[in-house]
Order: C-alpha cells, then structure tokens, then sequence
C-alpha cells in the first residue's frame, strides 16, 4: 500500500510547488501585472535543448539573495523557439537571454549568454533605484557617455513616445558613436532616417534614405528603406523617380500596412497629387 501512496504524494507534491513558481508563462500577463504593479520585467528566454538555460533556472535564479531581489519584478519564462517576433523585436541572437522591460514593452537592456548572479543583481539594484526607463537609461549614459547603445535604446524610447526631437538627437548620436559597431549604427541609422519621414525636413528624410541605400546595398531592410525613399520622393514633388522606386519594390513587400503604404503613393501620383 505504501508503494501505491507515494508516488501520488510525490506528484501532488510537484505540482503544488510547479504552481507557486514566481516565473510566468505569459508576455502578456507579464505587461499588464507590470503596468498594474508599476513594476519592470525580467524575462528568461530559453530553448529546450540549451544546457547553460537549466544552469540559470536551476542553478542561478533559485539562489535566496538574487530571488529576493527579483520579488520586486514581474517575472516571466519563454521558450525562444515559439516566440519568433519576440526575438525579432529585442534582437535575441542566442540561448539565455535576459530581458529587462516595461509594462508597455519598452527595452531596458539585456544580458546574453549565461549570466552570474552578480550580472542580474548588478542591473537588477541599478534598475530598481530609478523610476522609469528615462532615468535608469540617462544614469547609465552619465556612467558611459561615450556609449552609442545607451543612445540608441533612449532613441527608441523616445520615438516610441511620439518625441520626434530628442529621438533624433539620440540616433544621430548613436549613428556618431557607434563607428566599430557596423550592426548598431545601421540600426541607427535606419531608425534616425524614420524620424526624419515623420518629422522634420522631406528633404532632409530624402537625402538621408538615398545615404542609407548607398551605404548599406545588402541590408536586410533595403526594401523597406526604398519604399521610405519613394514616400518621401513623392512628398517633395519628385513624382517620376517615386513611382519607379515604389514601382520597383512593390512585388518585395510583404507586410499588409507597406503594400498599403505604397499602393497609396502609387494612385495618389496616378492622380496628380
């Protein structure tokens, strides 16, 4: 009988534990308590097969003085391979990756690889004392004012927040700091050339997405940079290279909102505008 009873107490025991986890499996559950809570997010990107994200989990996180650290975040764990946009969108390269984020999904930073428990409590602690991205990103910058990551994350943000002139300034700076980070600066770069489209000079935003495509001829994000140089080609009155330029990448383009970006320029210079 005793044989029978215990592996259902060990199961039952399990489960239990499994269901007081502080780590969530849901990105969006994880926003919304965050915003709630007014708290950041920690979140551990994994994959099945990756040996040093059970060191992490198993080893790293359950440690008492970095979990009593954590307490104070919204804690969340993905499996990578299942979440595709996601490593799109924070540019996640490899297995583990920590992500720190805000409620409204704003980057913070990252740690790659497999970190020490003094790497998570150092960002961690530093995070903790600021009230917000803006201030967290602006203390790092005055500890690396030469760092053209930290411009660019503070470019995003500011972007993100619809603030056209201090996102400009921080992917100029960016694009000026970053002359050995060839990745970086294009992003930089493409990201400055965006807030130019949306505010400021057409010719300036003209001018700098023809330097763009002349700097950058195997970018993954050529075709996108052409179709915001016909955009802007047709916004300054040069009609005849815009539609040969929105003509040209039309058959590439493969999100809704481009196609219908460009289909739109297309019949509005069709029709004299």
């Amino acid at each position: 009988m005793v044989r029978k009873i215990l592996p259902v107490f060990f199961l039952l025991f399990t489960t239990s534990l499994f269901s007081e986890s502080p780590w969530g499996g849901s990105i969006q559950k994880g926003f919304e308590t965050a915003k709630q809570d007014k708290k950041f997010i920690i979140v551990d990107v994994y994959a099945d097969w990756c040996t040093y994200c059970l060191v992490l989990e198993k080893e790293i996180f359950p440690d008492p003085e970095l979990s009593r650290v954590l307490d104070n975040f919204v804690r969340v764990r993905l499996d990578g391979e299942e979440f595709p946009n996601l490593r799109k969108k924070y540019n996640i390269e490899g297995y583990p990756t920590i992500l720190f984020l805000d409620g409204d999904g704003n980057y913070v930073t990252k740690i790659s690889g497999l970190a020490t428990k003094e790497d998570i409590l150092g960002i961690s602690k530093r995070l903790l004392q600021e009230p917000n991205i803006e201030s967290y990103l602006k203390t790092e910058l005055r500890r690396n004012v030469n760092s053209p990551d930290i411009h660019f994350r503070l470019g995003l943000l500011y972007f993100q927040n619809k603030e056209f002139e201090k996102a400009e300034l921080q992917f100029t700076e960016a694009v000026q700091k970053s002359k050995t980070l060839p990745v970086l600066k294009e992003n930089a770069h493409f990201n400055l050339n965006l807030v130019k489209s949306i505010h400021g000079s057409k010719e300036s935003a003209v001018k700098s997405w023809k330097e763009f495509l002349e700097l950058y001829p195997s970018s993954s994000r050529k075709t996108t940079a052409k179709l915001y140089y016909g955009l802007t080609l047709k916004d300054v009155g040069e009609s005849k290279l815009a539609k040969s330029v929105l003509l040209e990448i039309k058959p590439k383009l493969t999100i809704d909102s481009d196609k219908a970006m460009c289909n739109e320029a297309l019949s509005e210079i069709e029709r004299g505008f």
